[in-house]
């Protein structure tokens, strides 16, 4: 009885193990579920050997079960992932082909090591303008094209107006004559509206090279006008500099230093500034220059001043100062009497044109003083004096034809002379005519008095 109970035991137990070993192969058919971890619990339970309550008695063991393999899903199927492993990374896509850059037009590549914009407008116009002239003119128009755009990237009227010439001269030989026109009154709006001086010269000198290319009068004409206008402000603003200037050489106290800084100033004032300054200016470096206690500095200084009337071309009112100076010599006025210095100076003056001036060297040459007697020469510089209208020129004339000091005498335009200047009011000519009419047929004194008289309308102004 004992025996076939155990036989019926070992045979449940191998009936049980062919069962589990067919539930364990059978196909999945049921759903996945998304908790892989779950579905691995349970895998582990049912492969893990049986507890000790399990065992069979005796010496039977039973034989472990290897489990076989997961079949993998199909390939339709998504895969379970684990939710504790990282995405798979995308696959990229690839990149689509590199299109292969347009060819750059050389002219842009020529420019390339040009660092200033308006120098590579200025290579390209001129590059135009030679591709022009040899028959290339759409060339030549694509490049201007180029320049163009450079030109609108311009941010200031400084580089712009230069610029804007640089085109015009471009067009010009492109046969563009009125693009031309325009471009050059763009250019000269933009030279109106700089405020710095010395850029709006600069800029003014590249447009008036332009215009001899474009040789239109009504472009010269305006160009002409901001000219002058210019010239205008900067003269203003040189005196205005000028007179401060003055203020300051009033500070200085060594009479010497002040008569050089007037001289300065003077010549500054009178090219090409206000005459009527200037002339003030130099009469006080004149003056200043009179009081310098030594007498070599004081005709050194004297004679530095005379030398910038000379290289500033004076007139009437520089060579009344240089008259004075000689005056002051001669008569020892604020200065050591010295008539040679006197002579020299009258000299500067006479040949200015002062009519004084030569009267009083006159005399010196026909007295002898700081200068050889010389008759002639006197002669030569009353005449001077007389055909300007000085009276005492006149009547000093006068005097010497009367007495034959330079020929035989001659009473007739001794005469003219002497009436010429008594018209004027001189009392000596009134009477050297009056005694010379004594010495004269009345045939002669008419005469003399037709020279007078013809002289005198030749004088007066044209109506």
């Amino acid at each position: 009885m004992k025996t076939k109970h155990i036989a019926l035991l070992i045979g449940g137990v191998f009936i049980a193990g062919i069962a589990a070993a067919y539930i364990f192969f059978l196909p999945d058919t049921a759903p996945k579920t998304t908790d892989t971890n779950t579905n691995r619990k349970h895998a582990a339970a049912d492969a893990a050997p049986a507890s000790p309550e399990s065992k069979p008695p005796g010496n039977i063991v039973a034989e472990p079960v290897t489990p076989a393999p997961e079949p993998e899903p199909p390939a339709s199927e998504p895969m379970d992932v684990d939710a504790d492993e990282p995405p798979a990374e995308p696959v990229p896509e690839p990149a689509p082909p590199i299109e292969p850059e347009p060819p750059k037009d050389p002219a842009l590549a020529l420019i390339e090591q040009i660092e200033s914009p308006v120098g590579k407008i200025r290579v390209l116009c001129n590059l135009a303008g030679t591709l022009a002239q040899a028959g290339d003119t759409d060339r030549a128009n694509m490049i201007l094209g180029h320049a163009k755009e450079f030109i609108e990237s311009l941010e200031t009227d400084t580089a712009r107006a230069p610029a804007l010439t640089y085109l015009v001269s471009a067009l010009i030989k492109t046969g563009q004559a009125d693009e031309a026109k325009a471009t050059l009154k763009t250019a000269l709006d933009a030279v109106a509206a700089i405020k710095n001086t010395g850029e709006k010269i600069a800029v003014l000198a590249s447009i008036t090279a332009a215009l001899k290319e474009v040789g239109d009068t009504e472009q010269t004409k305006q160009v002409l006008a901001l000219s002058l206008e210019l010239a205008r402000q900067i003269q203003a603003q040189s005196q205005a500099v000028l007179k401060q200037s003055l203020t300051l050489v009033s500070q200085l106290t060594n009479s010497a230093d002040k008569a050089a800084a007037l001289k300065t100033i003077a010549i500054a004032m009178s090219q090409p500034g206000d005459p009527r300054q200037a002339e003030e200016t130099f009469v006080q470096a004149l003056t200043l220059a009179t009081q310098i206690p030594d007498p070599a500095k004081k005709t050194a200084a004297l004679e530095e001043i005379a030398s910038a009337f000379t290289r500033s071309e004076p007139g009437a009112a520089f060579a009344q100062l240089q008259f004075s100076i000689g005056w002051m010599y001669y008569e020892g006025k604020n200065m050591p009497r010295d008539v040679a210095q006197a002579a020299k100076w009258y000299r500067k003056a006479a040949d200015h044109g002062h009519p004084q001036a030569q009267v009083n060297l006159a005399v010196m040459y026909d007295e002898g003083q700081g200068v050889p007697e010389n008759n002639t020469e006197a002669f030569n510089l009353f005449t001077q004096a007389a055909e300007q209208g000085h009276s005492d020129g006149q009547t000093a004339l006068g005097m010497m034809l009367a007495l034959g000091q330079t020929g035989p005498p001659d009473y007739i335009q001794a005469t003219k002379w002497f009436t010429l200047a008594a018209n004027a009011g001189d009392q000596s000519a009134q009477q050297a005519q009056a005694e010379l009419a004594k010495k004269m047929t009345p045939s002669q004194v008419a005469q003399a008095q037709k020279l007078a008289k013809a002289w005198a309308d030749s004088r007066q102004p044209q109506k």
